[in-house]
């Protein structure tokens, strides 16, 4: 028994809270990594990022000080098959510097066919994670939280995770196209940003069949700026989670997910 599932589902969510990114180091690193695949027989590849940047008490430091500020981004892309014909173009672009608005630290972009010989089936996985957490600060900035009084600026804790996630599952016949960017590292002025894209599509008029996942969360933790005496400046004043899954299996003729996150002192 077969299933068609004309699908476009379009998601958009944009988080407005405070997290606040620290700078990029003054050694910088840039790389990128480019494949371009026209195989039939095994595929065996796989991409994996973790990235960890500061500012403020060294990450051997168990102890979290005032102003301290981190930012965890882990990147992770997979694609095995056991046979089939694979067609893929894909290039991942890192830089660790501070990003403007307009700009991301990583960016992974891939466009994919699959068609199945003698049975043989493809497997993927995509998955984008950024977590930025920050103690208060009373650091003289040019910019003000919306919470601070005439006489004092005082930026409170938080702790934000978001992730975006894909899974291809014993596909026999696909056309896929993923785009992935994160901004992770900017200083108090830059917003920090996750976008993801998938879409899932016939080849030729011939539907995609198999199994398609998507998940998208997220977790939001703020504190709140108020009188110092009443020290609420570390504790959770306000929180925020979402989750947004999909699941397809059959004949996949359009299934089309997008998400978007953006976080900061200014959006």
């Amino acid at each position: 028994m077969r299933w068609s599932y004309p699908l476009i589902l379009l998601i958009l969510m944009a988080g407005v809270s405070a997290d606040r990114l620290p700078p990029g180091m003054p050694e910088t690193q840039v790389f990128s990594i480019g494949s371009t695949l026209s195989v039939t027989g095994i595929t065996d590849q796989s991409t994996q990022m973790d990235w960890t940047s500061s500012r403020g008490s060294p990450l051997e430091s168990t102890t979290f000080n005032s102003s301290d500020l981190i930012s965890l981004v882990q990147y992770h892309d997979s694609l095995m098959g056991n046979g089939g014909t694979v067609v893929e173009v894909k290039n991942f672009d890192f830089g660790s510097g501070s990003q403007s608005r307009s700009m991301y630290n990583i960016e992974s972009e891939k466009v994919l066919t699959y068609n199945s010989r003698e049975g043989s089936l493809l497997l993927g996985s995509e998955t984008l994670m950024m977590d930025n957490m920050g103690n208060s600060t009373s650091d003289s900035l040019p910019i003000r939280c919306v919470f601070s009084d005439q006489n004092a600026i005082l930026m409170p804790a938080f702790c934000n995770i978001v992730q975006a996630k894909s899974d291809l599952i014993n596909i026999n016949q696909a056309k896929v196209s993923t785009k992935g960017e994160i901004r992770s590292a900017g200083g108090f002025s830059t917003s920090a940003a996750m976008n993801y894209r998938i879409a899932v599509t016939a080849d030729k008029n011939v539907p995609a069949h198999g199994t398609v996942r998507t998940e998208f969360a997220g977790s939001i933790m703020e504190a709140r700026d108020t009188n110092l005496s009443e020290n609420t400046w570390y504790k959770t004043a306000a929180t925020n989670s979402w989750k947004d899954k999909t699941e397809v299996a059959g004949e996949v003729r359009n299934l089309q997910k997008t998400f978007g996150y953006v976080s900061g002192m200014r959006v």
